[in-house]
C-alpha cells in the first residue's frame, strides 16, 4: 500500500470516528480492531500536515478602515471569507498567526 494510500485510509477511518458520536478513540478504535496508538499517531500526523501546508499562492485582501473608533480599546478586525476575527490590545501574537495558518488552509 502506498503512503497516499495509508493517508486517505487514515483519513477515512479518523472522519468515521469523528462522525461516531462522541464515543472515545480507545473505545472505537477497539469496536474497529485498530491500534489506539496508531489512531493518536494519524491524527496527530494528518493534523500537522494540514497546519504546514503552505497555500498554493499568496493572495491580499484589502483592509479597509471603519469610521467606528472606540477611545478606550485598540480594535482590529481581520475578515477572511466568512469568518471575522477581533483582535483587541495585548492580544496573543502566537496564538493569532497559528489561527491566521490554520484559516488560510480552509477558507476560501
Amino acid at each position: 500500500m502506498s503512503l497516499d494510500e495509508r493517508k486517505q485510509m487514515w483519513q477515512q477511518r479518523i472522519e468515521a470516528y469523528k462522525l461516531s458520536g462522541g464515543t472515545s478513540v480507545k473505545a472505537w478504535c477497539k469496536l474497529n480492531q485498530i491500534s489506539p496508538q496508531s489512531m493518536y499517531q494519524w491524527m496527530k500526523r494528518l493534523q500537522m500536515e494540514t497546519i504546514n501546508v503552505a497555500p498554493s499562492s499568496t493572495q491580499w485582501i484589502a483592509v479597509e478602515p471603519s469610521d467606528v473608533c472606540e477611545k478606550t480599546t485598540s480594535l482590529l478586525i481581520v475578515t477572511l471569507g466568512d469568518v471575522s476575527i477581533e483582535i483587541k490590545e495585548g492580544f496573543n501574537r502566537a496564538l493569532f498567526k497559528e489561527v491566521l495558518q490554520i484559516l488560510q488552509t480552509h477558507v476560501q
